[in-house]
Protein backbone atom coordinates (compact mmCIF):
# COMPACT_ATOMS: atom_id res chain seq x y z
CA UNK A 1 0.00 0.00 0.00
CA UNK A 2 2.51 2.49 1.11
CA UNK A 3 4.47 1.25 -2.24
CA UNK A 4 1.79 2.49 -4.28
CA UNK A 5 0.82 5.92 -2.54
CA UNK A 6 4.62 7.15 -3.11
CA UNK A 7 4.00 5.80 -6.61
CA UNK A 8 1.34 7.85 -7.39
CA UNK A 9 2.29 11.00 -5.43
CA UNK A 10 5.63 10.96 -7.64
CA UNK A 11 3.76 10.50 -10.73
CA UNK A 12 1.41 13.26 -9.51
CA UNK A 13 4.65 15.34 -8.52
CA UNK A 14 6.14 14.97 -11.96
CA UNK A 15 2.76 15.37 -13.86
CA UNK A 16 2.53 18.61 -11.89
CA UNK A 17 5.64 19.64 -13.07
CA UNK A 18 5.47 18.89 -16.89
CA UNK A 19 1.99 20.88 -17.10
CA UNK A 20 3.27 23.85 -15.22
CA UNK A 21 6.72 23.83 -17.46
CA UNK A 22 4.15 23.54 -20.45
CA UNK A 23 2.27 26.60 -19.06
CA UNK A 24 5.00 29.06 -19.26
CA UNK A 25 5.32 29.75 -15.72
CA UNK A 26 8.68 30.24 -14.38
CA UNK A 27 10.30 30.08 -10.72
CA UNK A 28 9.20 33.71 -9.36
CA UNK A 29 10.37 34.97 -5.89
CA UNK A 30 10.14 38.85 -5.92
CA UNK A 31 9.99 40.76 -2.77
CA UNK A 32 8.72 44.62 -2.92
CA UNK A 33 12.47 45.67 -4.02
CA UNK A 34 12.53 42.98 -7.16
CA UNK A 35 8.90 44.27 -8.17
CA UNK A 36 9.68 47.56 -7.72
CA UNK A 37 13.01 47.43 -10.16
CA UNK A 38 10.62 45.00 -12.21
CA UNK A 39 8.08 47.34 -12.61
CA UNK A 40 9.24 51.26 -11.93
CA UNK A 41 5.83 52.32 -12.50
CA UNK A 42 4.37 49.47 -9.77
CA UNK A 43 3.39 50.48 -6.25
CA UNK A 44 3.89 49.04 -2.64
CA UNK A 45 0.12 49.05 -2.77
CA UNK A 46 -0.11 47.14 -6.07
CA UNK A 47 2.35 44.52 -4.63
CA UNK A 48 0.14 44.13 -2.02
CA UNK A 49 -2.45 43.25 -4.09
CA UNK A 50 -0.57 40.86 -6.58
CA UNK A 51 0.77 38.83 -3.21
CA UNK A 52 -2.29 37.45 -2.50
CA UNK A 53 -1.24 35.42 0.69
CA UNK A 54 0.53 38.11 1.88
CA UNK A 55 3.93 36.20 2.25
CA UNK A 56 6.04 39.42 1.49
CA UNK A 57 6.90 37.69 -1.93
CA UNK A 58 5.32 37.30 -4.89
CA UNK A 59 5.85 33.81 -6.19
CA UNK A 60 4.88 32.24 -9.90
CA UNK A 61 1.67 31.32 -9.19
CA UNK A 62 0.61 35.12 -8.45
CA UNK A 63 2.64 36.62 -11.32
CA UNK A 64 0.59 34.47 -13.81
CA UNK A 65 -2.74 34.99 -11.79
CA UNK A 66 -1.20 38.91 -11.43
CA UNK A 67 -0.94 38.81 -14.81
CA UNK A 68 -3.77 37.03 -16.43
CA UNK A 69 -6.12 39.48 -14.20
CA UNK A 70 -4.33 42.77 -16.47
CA UNK A 71 -2.66 43.88 -13.58
CA UNK A 72 0.79 43.89 -14.57
CA UNK A 73 2.45 42.96 -17.83
CA UNK A 74 4.34 39.48 -18.51
CA UNK A 75 7.98 40.40 -18.28
CA UNK A 76 9.32 40.01 -21.46
CA UNK A 77 11.90 36.74 -22.65
CA UNK A 78 11.09 34.92 -19.28
CA UNK A 79 13.64 36.95 -17.03
CA UNK A 80 12.05 36.51 -13.26
CA UNK A 81 14.12 39.36 -11.41
CA UNK A 82 16.39 42.00 -12.16
CA UNK A 83 20.17 40.75 -11.48
CA UNK A 84 21.71 42.10 -8.30
CA UNK A 85 24.90 42.56 -10.27
CA UNK A 86 25.72 43.52 -13.57
CA UNK A 87 27.41 40.58 -15.09
CA UNK A 88 30.95 41.69 -16.85
CA UNK A 89 30.86 40.89 -21.03
CA UNK A 90 32.23 37.35 -21.81
CA UNK A 91 35.63 37.99 -23.74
Amino acid sequence: MFKKTMTSIAALAFMTGIATAQMGTTDIAWTLEDFLMTFPEATPELFDEVDTNDDGVIDSFEYDAAVEAGLIDPVEGGETAPLEEELAPLD
